[in-house]
């Protein structure tokens, strides 16, 4: 089976290997290749048959992937700076350095126009569930490119062929998959608000309880002065994922892992 019909397992192995650019969508269907398939050698010569949960059998899959089991947790964030909460969405996305990538403009809803983003945000935190069934990762620590990517690689400044290859085969490098889904509410605090850093902790962390528990709590919309009314229009709150209870939503993943 091929495109959307495709069982998850196989386009999540398919996936490994693959190019993504950091400035985009992190979804498997943005995934790049090139004609051949992965940008990276793989041992193809050993494979094994590998069961994934819930019964699913892959075979020949490369030695050179490993399936591990996955976790459920809450995460809470600190009330950080631009600079340091793009570092650390980074760093739970395995990538290092401060560059927004498109996952932290989404969760946020950013622009993407970093400078610009960066001066009209004056503080950023989030909370939410992060739960995925299985990870599937490639083990070589050294990963060695097939020739044709190489030789795609501008052999000077060219920032027309450098876009040109990002387009074509991406920034980074898939090493790891988490298959699962995601229930996230975040919120930003615009430069221009006078809100501590407490306050919007606590904002935080009454909306987060609120949302993540079963319903039967009174919403803190509800519970608004109009001191607090004046506060929000200089803070944006969102949330990311179906729409249902936290309760309910914690047992989706299993039947029905996010695909793209």
């Amino acid at each position: 089976m091929e495109g959307e019909m495709e069982p998850v397992e196989l386009r999540a192995l398919r996936s490994l290997g693959l190019g993504f650019d950091l400035t985009n969508d992190f979804r498997l269907r943005f995934a790049k290749g090139y004609p051949g398939g992965r940008l990276v050698q793989l041992d193809e010569s050993r494979t094994r048959d590998v069961v994934f949960p819930g019964g699913r059998v892959v075979r020949g899959v490369s030695e050179d992937i490993e399936l591990d089991k996955g976790d459920r947790l809450r995460y809470r964030s600190d009330v950080l700076e631009f600079n340091q909460m793009s570092e650390l969405v980074n760093q739970k996305c395995s990538i290092q350095g401060k560059v927004p990538s498109g996952y932290f403009n989404a969760l946020f809803g950013l622009s993407g126009a970093w400078l610009d983003d960066a001066k009209d945000t004056q503080y950023l935190a989030f909370d939410g569930y992060f739960i995925s069934l299985y990870n599937l990762h490639l083990k070589a620590s050294h990963l060695l490119l097939h020739d044709e990517v190489k030789r795609a690689v501008p052999s000077k400044w060219d920032p027309v062929a450098l876009s040109q290859f990002i387009r074509t085969y991406g920034t980074h490098i898939i090493v790891e998959v988490a298959i699962g889904g995601q229930d996230v509410v975040s919120v930003r605090q615009h430069s221009s608000s006078t809100i501590s850093a407490a306050e919007l902790k606590m904002h935080l962390e009454d909306l987060g309880d609120f949302l993540f528990s079963d319903g039967s709590s009174l919403s803190p919309l509800h519970r608004k002065t109009r001191e607090g009314k004046n506060k929000r229009r200089c803070l944006r709150s969102s949330r990311k994922s179906c729409n249902l209870t936290a309760c309910n939503w914690l047992a989706i993943p299993k039947l029905q892992p996010k695909r793209d």
